[in-house]
């Protein structure tokens, strides 16, 4: 399977550097997203906020209100990983888990937002739909089954 194939594309919403961060948390709070996807000018990927880098930059003793502070005064200057749309959801999830990360953005070749994959939507997949993203065994299955309904507990909150 894919990275096109579950991938969300729909209304990619973003942020830029330049953006108050409390206008990024107002959104991620609306739309009960973890991560907003940080493009330049050109519409080109420079980075991704999390609503850990949100936490950390705001505990820091010499932090500014929020509604001061940009963007780009908390993004992380280290590379954003990254998959392509024809890359293998295997792939995908081998970086996740090398990086470390619960999401990849997707870009084209010039680096252009092409949508986003997550571990919960992954989950939900093969929870869900059955679709094949690896053998899982029982354990592997119960595992799986964990990590999803913590992802998915802000979801109950709305309904």
């Amino acid at each position: 399977m894919k990275v096109k194939d579950v991938m969300s594309a729909d209304a990619i919403k973003y942020c830029t550097p330049e953006t108050k961060l409390k206008t990024a948390t107002s959104f991620m709070k609306q739309e009960n997203r973890g991560a907003l996807p940080v493009l330049d000018h050109d519409k080109k990927l420079v980075g991704i906020i999390t609503d850990r880098d949100i936490c950390l930059s705001l505990a820091s003793k010499n932090a500014k209100p929020h509604s001061e502070m940009n963007i780009s005064e908390i993004l992380s200057k280290s590379k954003v990983r990254t998959v392509k749309p024809e890359g293998d959801i295997s792939s995908a999830l081998q970086q996740m888990r090398k990086n470390k990360v619960g999401r990849l953005p997707v870009t084209d070749a010039q680096g252009h937002l092409k949508g986003m994959i997550t571990v919960n939507t992954l989950l939900s997949r093969a929870l869900t739909k059955k679709q094949e993203l690896g053998k899982l065994s029982a354990k592997d299955e119960n595992l799986a089954k964990t990590i999803k309904a913590l992802y998915d507990r802000n979801n109950e909150k709305k309904n």
